[in-house]
């Protein structure tokens, strides 16, 4: 008997012993393969995204009212840097009244660092650098509306002392010959600014060899139906973005240089855009209130207001939670420079969610 119940202590004992072994082992590989992950590829990417939606309200130029509630963006990006010389992004994007679907809106590879050594090589679908296009507001400002510009693009971006620049090369989806399928569109920019006890100031000028590129005026010609041009229209654009304290203004200035891009249009469209902004805390979270003035010129072709007056209002509700409010007023043109001559009111609310 004595000998049974050794027998079974000694067994447990034994159990016991391996069970404990097992599980320092166990303990010992996810150790290890946390120490894997911890060092591989999955430390070197971030992800990062945002939600918007939005209730919006808007009386047209033929007076026609209109209310809606929508999803109106999804974001999704991931940020990839294999070394401090090796990089790559990419985003996609859902936007409700984009009518692509889901979409690569920008993604390249990046070759160097300009923190780092002074240049970077990034080849990719890019918004190539031509004006700044900085706001507060919800809507995008009207300099936006003609210069922004997306291509298949290689650009090369410097910086050293607060100065910096960019030069960039694509292939135009428009171009002046119905056989050019060429990388034969161009541009640069420079720039320069600086941060000092509560004082920024932020400088920039740009030239593109073909702003008929840009999505306001393509848009336009594939709508015209105009497949071929009869010549490229340069552009050039200059912003200045100054910080004093909490308060911020915001300048910038987009123009087509020339009509020569279709024999049946000579206008030369030009953007403005002024904006000015406030930050300030609002019961312990974060508030901004902004003001715009923003105005075009030769633009009716392109859909675009004479003239445009808005204010937003926008507080941080939460860590990556944020509510905006935002009132736009637009004159259109008058009949004799192609438009209605009427005006334009549109009230939206948005809610953002970034992480």
């Amino acid at each position: 008997m004595r000998f049974l119940v050794g027998l079974i202590v000694s067994g447990l004992m034994f159990t016991s012993t391996l069970v404990f072994a097992g599980d320092g082992a166990l303990a010992s590989r996810v150790t290890a393969l946390e120490d894997v992950l911890s060092q591989g590829i999955l430390q070197q990417v971030q992800i990062s995204g945002a939600i918007e939606a939005e209730i919006a309200y808007n009386s047209d130029y033929d007076d026609i009212k209109g209310s809606d509630v929508d999803l109106t963006t999804l974001e999704l990006g991931i940020d990839a840097a294999l070394t401090d010389f090796f990089s790559g992004f990419a985003l996609m994007k859902w936007e409700e009244d984009g009518g692509e679907g889901v979409f690569l809106d920008e993604g390249g590879i990046v070759l160097g660092s300009v923190d780092e050594y002074g240049i970077a090589v990034t080849a990719g679908k890019l918004y190539v650098p031509f004006g700044v296009f900085e706001t507060a507001m919800i809507s995008d400002p009207l300099t936006l509306e003609l210069g922004e510009t997306r291509e298949g693009a290689v650009i090369v971006d410097f910086g050293a002392g607060g100065f910096y620049g960019a030069a960039y090369t694509f292939n135009s989806a428009i171009n002046d010959d119905e056989d050019d399928d060429m990388i034969d569109a161009f541009g640069a920019m420079v720039g320069y600014g600086f941060e000092s006890d509560g004082v920024s100031f932020d400088v920039s000028a740009g030239w593109i060899s073909n702003l008929t590129s840009s999505g306001g005026f393509s848009g336009y010609l594939e709508e015209a139906g105009v497949e071929v041009l009869d010549d490229y229209a340069a552009g050039m654009a200059v912003s200045a973005v100054v910080g004093i304290a909490d308060f911020t203004l915001i300048g910038e200035y987009v123009a087509a240089l020339d009509d020569d891009y279709m024999a049946s249009d000579d206008s030369e469209p030009a953007t403005w855009s002024l904006e000015f902004g406030y930050d300030f805390d609002l019961s312990g979270h974060g508030a901004s209130v902004a003001a715009t003035y923003q105005g075009s010129d030769e633009a009716a072709i392109l859909g675009l207001p004479e003239s445009r007056i808005g204010a937003a209002f926008g507080f941080d509700i939460t860590d990556g939670l944020g509510i905006a409010f935002e009132y736009i007023h637009d004159e259109d043109f008058d009949t004799s420079d192609g438009g209605t001559g009427e005006s334009a009111d549109a009230v939206t609310c948005q809610l953002a969610l970034e992480f």
